[in-house]
């Protein structure tokens, strides 16, 4: 197993071109996370649930987006550690980091 873990990862295609690749930290999805003021945030399987990836090999989906949309201690500090994404760009919802970007 990796140092990193596993991931899921989700690619969606828009009809307007863009790919958006959905990457969750395994032990997320399907739970619910609580942030401040009470909100709620499903880590729904229909988003985020297609194929669960070892490691840095979720990388190869990240190439493939236009957008991605990162939930997870693990994959955005990995992310950050590979020089792919800034830290700064990363909030945290009910203590877990969250990233989305642009290309």
């Amino acid at each position: 197993m990796s140092e990193w873990g596993r991931f899921w990862v989700k690619l969606h295609h828009s009809r307007t071109g863009e790919v958006v690749a959905a990457i969750c930290d395994e032990e997320l999805l399907g739970r619910r996370i609580v942030a401040e003021g009470g909100l709620e945030i499903k880590v729904d399987n229909s988003f985020y649930g297609g194929v669960l990836v070892e490691g840095e090999s979720v990388i190869h989906y990240i190439e493939q987006a236009t957008i991605i949309n990162l939930l997870g201690n693990r994959i955005v500090s990995m992310l950050i550690s590979k020089g792919l994404i800034r830290e700064s760009a990363a909030i945290k919802v009910g203590g877990i980091m969250h990233v989305q970007m642009f290309y």
